[in-house]
């Protein structure tokens, strides 16, 4: 956006501003809406300063709020809770997430939503990152169970060495302002995922070639270096090392995420480094010439 001041989004200034009206109210009323990226991104700006006005309580302000809300027997009392619920936080009460393309004219998608609200995507994200980095303490490095082992310690949980530096960073996010109670919930749901992973490894097994499958393909299966055998077992996560996977490039000692997401496909070495003829073979070239 440089040189403007907003985002006109194709449209008149009374249009925008009656747009922009209609999703900050359903914002406020149901806490998480989808839109596009540049509609979300302004919705937000406008969202950020009725919450302000509806946490400052004064009469100015009331008429701040009636004057830009629809639905205000609906929006009004979901703001008076909101300004509860912020109280203690300076600002920073809405969060965008990416949500894809949408079908048709392909525009980009996402979805905002307030913060510290009851269906959190960050914190349910966190939740899981937590749950699988746990798991995978349990598995590869024999470490302490979440259950029967060493415990959540709910006052320095973003200060665990267990976890990843950006699992902490967003541990802070989501609990910094929440209390012991967002505390409480965060390691609620992790327990929770991390017992439906172990369930689905103890009934899917590890992930594996499925020779029965690649029985019944029979003559119909694929041939050569590149056949992608079917597998079976639990699905791995993007980025998550496993075996039949391509070895990392020269000089690398890991794959990406990109690497291996193409699977057997990346085994194929379709470059070639260009080639410089030296003087003295150019020289030899022309005098055979």
């Amino acid at each position: 956006m440089k040189g403007l001041a907003f985002r006109k989004l194709s449209r008149t200034s009374s249009h925008r501003n009656h747009l922009l009206r209609n999703l900050v109210s359903s914002l406020i009323q149901h806490e998480r809406i989808s839109t596009t990226v540049a509609k979300a991104k302004e919705a937000a700006r406008e969202a950020e300063k009725i919450i302000t006005l509806g946490k400052r309580g004064s009469v100015q302000a009331g008429y701040g709020t009636r004057g830009y809300l629809y639905s205000q027997q609906e929006t009004l009392p979901k703001l008076q809770e909101l300004a509860q619920r912020y109280a203690n936080r300076p600002g920073g009460y809405t969060r965008i997430h990416l949500h894809g393309n949408r079908k048709g004219d392909h525009a980009p998608r996402a979805i905002l939503e307030l913060v510290d609200n009851p269906f959190d995507l960050r914190m349910q994200m966190t939740a899981r990152t937590l749950a699988k980095e746990v798991y995978d303490h349990i598995t590869k490095r024999g470490g302490g169970d979440i259950l029967t082992g060493r415990q959540f310690d709910l006052a320095t949980i973003e200060q665990d060495e267990r976890f990843n530096h950006f699992t902490r960073k967003n541990i802070t996010k989501v609990v910094q302002y929440g209390g012991m109670e967002a505390r409480e919930k965060l390691v609620t749901m992790a327990q929770e995922h991390l017992l439906r992973l172990k369930a689905t490894v103890a009934v899917e097994g590890p992930r594996r070639i499925d020779e029965d499958r690649l029985k019944v393909l029979g003559e119909n299966k694929s041939r050569g270096r590149l056949l992608t055998k079917p597998m079976a077992g639990s699905r791995p996560l993007a980025g998550q090392v496993g075996e039949g996977q391509p070895a990392p490039l020269p000089g690398k000692q890991r794959n990406s995420v990109i690497r291996i997401g193409k699977g057997a496909f990346a085994k194929r070495l379709n470059y070639r480094k260009p080639v410089i003829p030296t003087s003295s073979s150019s020289r030899s070239r022309s005098a055979r010439a």
